[in-house]
């Protein structure tokens, strides 16, 4: 095992046998890898976590935060960690549908899944039972000695780079498109060519010729490692991965071993990590989308066609796993009967953001015209791309 125990305290047997004394807290230092290179800000908010782990438990409960690569490859934590190689893991699941095609479902099922948004799907694990199920999935489905927690979120994620402009379904056949897993099987059923590789492998595919357009993760991420060096065109939305729920997974005997306190604090700060992270990419990406442009990144709509095939394509792959694979319909059960009250009530109850988006902010919108404001607002070419 690679954590290590460290009895804090200056001098242990002193402490020990001093009249009156208690015994000093016992303290943990644990190894953790990301499937996710340094330079991705995704990792970057898993070395917050930890360092706000570390903060909360007044330093005993320490977590050493290592990039992919660093003991073992980006797609061997999960196991690496349920081997106890390493203490715990940060990652995706959709990476683990090689296990079980179900694993898209843990944190990303095209189209919400079924209309959820990230906050929908954070219901579902809190709220739902969600985590329950999602730990049945890995300790006693996949009988992997890990537990689970969400992490982040980075949906939606749109369709991605290209250097040539996607004008219809039609232009998606034959590209060679780095993206993995069962989103890249949508794809795959539009015609085209689906590359999987790691984060910190796309770019330097682009540059050797490999790959012909890129999905990752959305502006700030996809700025970050550089796809604007590769890529002129992006093209968004796209219903492959609505919501992306990032992990972060831990050795079952390791997590055992953490006295009541820790494991409540650590389990705290995961789920209140995800709120700011979310609120950080929100603005992260508005800045690198800006910056995109700048760069002479141009945005495109996604075409309808595009967008429709995708999901008939998802629809067609649903109906088979959930018809062959009890582990896919119990997690499909459990989702559609949380989507079943909170996205139908928000879909009666909250109005249409996308048409307030553009009463305010489109090109003629009222923050250009209210003279009355003392705000200067000049529209994005990018946003009057989308506006309606």
């Amino acid at each position: 095992m690679v954590h290590k125990r460290v009895l804090g305290g200056a001098v242990i047997g002193a402490l020990m046998f001093a009249p009156g004394a208690g015994f000093a807290q016992e303290s943990f230092n644990l190894t953790f890898q990301s499937a996710y290179p340094a330079g991705d800000p995704q990792f970057l908010h898993f070395q917050e976590w930890a360092e706000e782990v570390a903060r909360y438990t007044g330093g005993r409960l320490n977590i050493e935060t290592l990039p992919a690569g660093a003991i073992v490859p980006a797609f061997e934590v999960l196991d690496a960690t349920h081997d106890e190689v390493i203490d715990g893991a940060h990652a995706w699941s959709g990476f683990w549908v090689g296990k079980d095609r179900a694993a898209v479902m843990v944190s990303s099922g095209p189209a919400g899944p079924f209309g959820m948004d990230w906050s929908d799907m954070w219901g579902w694990y809190y709220q739902g039972g969600g985590l329950d199920e999602v730990n049945w999935f890995f300790q006693e489905h996949l009988g992997l000695d890990v537990m689970w927690r969400p992490l982040l979120s980075s949906g939606a994620q749109p369709l991605g780079w290209f250097n040539r402009a996607v004008e219809s379904v039609e232009d998606m056949q034959g590209l060679r498109l780095r993206i993995p897993g069962i989103p890249g099987e949508m794809y795959e059923g539009m015609g085209v060519s689906v590359i999987t590789l790691p984060g910190g492998e796309i770019v330097p595919a682009g540059e050797r010729g490999v790959i012909d357009a890129a999905e990752f993760v959305g502006p700030w991420i996809d700025f970050a490692l550089g796809f604007q060096d590769i890529w002129q065109i992006y093209h968004a939305p796209a219903y492959h991965e609505v919501v992306t729920v990032g992990e972060v997974l831990i050795n079952k005997n390791t997590w055992e071993s953490l006295p009541e306190d820790l494991q409540n604090i650590y389990e705290l700060v995961t789920e209140v990590s995800m709120l700011r992270w979310e609120q950080k990419q929100q603005r992260q990406d508005a800045i690198h989308m800006n910056r995109m442009a700048e760069a002479g990144v141009e945005f495109r709509r996604t075409p309808d066609d595009v967008l429709e095939q995708s999901l008939e394509v998802w629809h067609r792959i649903l109906e088979e796993d959930y018809t062959s694979n009890p582990a896919f319909k119990r997690l499909v059960d459990s989702q559609l009967e949380w989507a079943s009250h909170v996205v139908l009530a928000k879909r009666i109850l909250e109005p249409d953001f996308h048409a307030l988006a553009d009463i305010y902010w489109g090109p003629d919108g009222f923050i250009a015209q209210a003279g009355f404001l003392d705000f200067e607002w000049t529209v994005p070419d990018f946003y009057a791309t989308y506006a309606d």
